[in-house]
């Protein structure tokens, strides 16, 4: 089996999707399938490859309807200006279907199928917004109505937040654990853009003449009291606010993927490498319990302790799902999303996999640890987790 790493990452700073107010998102104006390619054309130069030697780009996208329609992945790959040679494909398993791209990509390099791999995401929540009962998506009828599937529960599994409150109410996770956890995101998030970190995975965006250059969910001078005066969102008697859960927002981002041999020919030295990712399935009425079972698979697979993992990247859908998973392995906050995360940072569903993925490898580096390990929920009750190793 061939060795598959990450030598490039790369997004755009996410924005702050306004679906009921258009005017007031920054990238109104913006697809993000263009934003993607602007990405891959970047990645591109900066890496030197010859672009004919893409053997795949693997596009993850939850809401692929609307302009978030990518013509079977093609959209990306014909406005970078790629050669028409370099075949393409989209996935949808909703927030990891970036993580889930990069997975695809690795398995194809792993197989010894390909040597150079592009595996992104992109969302535009303001233009294809999340929800239901918008016109871009219709629920199956008889999974509510036929009590065959009551089970299912799916007045709940389909509305993300009363997920949330179900897991928080299952494992006896407290506001106030979940309000502290968000004011500390925003918090890291800021702290990252002061220290510089963000400026190496940030691809500038100008639009209408302004240049974004950071995350414009980011609220460096919130304070506790502010989180914690929030009503809930979902629920009357509920503990699920606006700040405890990730915002909408918009955004693109991606990685590339390389065979070991495409790396000595190209000189390029490695990020991270990927060892392993997995899939699980998880009851849908608490889809952030996915993280738990599917990271389970991956540490046991590789005869790993959660103690072994040095730096979690651990998709804040919820600030419920972090503490989920952190109680579930015990893991030390300080290791962490240690650079903010959806809270903070926002979560354009599609592309917050590789994002999450390509900020592991970055920490990793950055902080001289061994082994990461990236991991989402997925609506509809799935997670999906990667391990990743510094070299």
């Amino acid at each position: 089996m061939e060795d598959v790493y990450i030598v490039d990452y790369r997004r755009i700073p996410f924005s702050r999707a306004r679906p009921r107010d258009p005017e007031k998102d920054v990238y109104n104006d913006l697809r993000m399938d263009k934003m993607l390619s602007e990405l891959i054309r970047h990645s591109v130069s900066e890496t030197k490859i010859n672009p004919a030697e893409i053997e795949d780009v693997i596009t993850g996208c939850a809401f692929q309807a609307g302009e978030n329609w990518t013509y079977g992945g093609r959209h990306p790959v014909l406005l970078a200006d790629l050669p028409v040679s370099v075949p393409a494909m989209s996935l949808d398993r909703a927030c990891s279907s970036s993580l889930n791209a990069t997975g695809i990509g690795a398995l194809e390099i792993m197989a010894g199928k390909a040597g150079i791999i592009i595996s992104g995401g992109m969302e535009h929540m303001t233009h294809v917004p999340l929800g239901v009962d918008n016109q871009f998506i219709k629920p199956n009828m008889e999974l509510m109505a036929n009590p065959k599937y009551s089970k299912f529960n799916m007045n709940v599994s389909y509305n993300m937040g009363l997920t949330a409150e179900k897991l928080a109410k299952l494992r006896n996770i407290s506001r106030d654990e979940m309000d502290e956890y968000s004011y500390n995101s925003h918090k890291r998030a800021a702290k990252a853009y002061e220290d510089g970190f963000m400026k190496g995975e940030i691809m500038p965006v100008t639009v209408n003449g302004n240049t974004i250059t950071s995350d414009l969910g980011i609220r460096k001078d919130t304070t506790l009291e502010q989180i914690k005066s929030l009503k809930p969102a979902y629920s009357e008697d509920g503990i699920i606010t606006a700040a405890n859960s990730s915002s909408l927002n918009d955004g693109a981002s991606m990685v590339m993927l390389m065979s070991g041999k495409k790396l000595k020919e190209y000189g390029l030295k490695p990020m991270a490498r990927i060892v392993d990712f997995a899939a699980a399935g998880v009851d849908p009425t608490i889809m952030g319990e996915g993280p738990v079972p599917a990271t389970k698979k991956v540490l046991e697979r590789n005869n790993l302790k959660p103690e072994d993992i040095d730096y979690w990247e651990i998709n804040e859908a919820f600030a419920v799902v972090v503490l989920n998973a952190v109680h579930a392995f015990n893991l030390d906050l300080n290791r962490v999303n240690i650079h903010g995360g959806g809270l903070s940072i926002g979560h354009p569903l599609g592309a917050t996999g590789a994002r999450i993925a390509g900020t592991l490898a970055r920490t990793l580096e950055d902080k001289k640890g061994d082994l990461g390990i990236a991991t989402l929920c997925v609506g509809g009750g799935q997670g999906y987790s990667m391990l990743l190793e510094r070299v």
